[in-house]
């Protein structure tokens, strides 16, 4: 099961603060949208996603929820990163996107420590790195002007974050919380073709 993680919504008010001063504001907006590439230390309470880091059953560091009907909860988003620079016609935004795990936020139930149950939970995790893709995508091909850059960045964030929710959530009731076995493979396939397609797209690493 997931929990989608509250604090990433926050983020994107952070690129509102921006203060842009220019004697003649320029009138294009030209937006680079990709991919980063964040690294944590291993002490770290965050893990950034990476296609050679599986998630394993120690990254699970939260207490467990004994009313809560799930066996273990993946705490996961993703958020951005940005910077601005004009060259005096043109503002170039530069917007970083990355795809994290709270350990202390997630957590998993005694009985639980099957790889079946892993799996389900590390799929969790490849459908926010999904999103985080897509929101790319959105941010890459919208038409941004001096006038709507910032509301529109805001609202390209909130569907996508809006939209990813609805896949994690589709997930978990297909699969019956990982219940259906059937059903879990038929996902467990989708999912493994997908970021198959990812691992060929660029990367910023930072």
């Amino acid at each position: 099961m997931l929990s989608i993680y509250s604090g990433m919504k926050l983020l994107f008010f952070l690129f509102s603060l921006m203060v842009v001063s220019f004697k003649c504001f320029p009138q294009k907006v030209i937006v680079h949208a990709s991919i980063e590439k964040k690294k944590a230390n291993s002490k770290s309470d965050t893990i950034y996603y990476d296609f050679n880091r599986q998630l394993t059953w120690s990254d699970f560091k939260g207490k467990p929820d004994e009313n809560h009907f799930g066996g273990a909860v993946t705490a996961s988003g993703f958020a951005f990163d940005s910077k601005m620079n004009s060259d005096g016609r043109n503002i170039y935004l530069d917007i970083q996107v990355y795809t994290f795990f709270i350990k202390n936020d997630s957590w998993k139930k005694p009985q639980i420590n099957s790889d079946y149950h892993l799996l389900h939970e590390q799929h969790h995790f490849d459908i926010t790195r999904m999103g985080a893709e897509k929101l790319v995508a959105e941010l890459a091909k919208a038409k941004f002007t001096k006038d709507n850059y910032n509301s529109l960045l805001t609202s390209l964030f909130e569907k996508a974050y809006k939209e990813n929710s609805d896949v994690q959530q589709q997930y978990d009731r297909e699969t019956m919380h990982s219940i259906d076995t059937a059903k879990q493979q038929q996902w467990n396939e989708k999912i493994a073709g997908e970021i198959e397609k990812l691992k060929e797209r660029p990367v910023v690493e930072k």
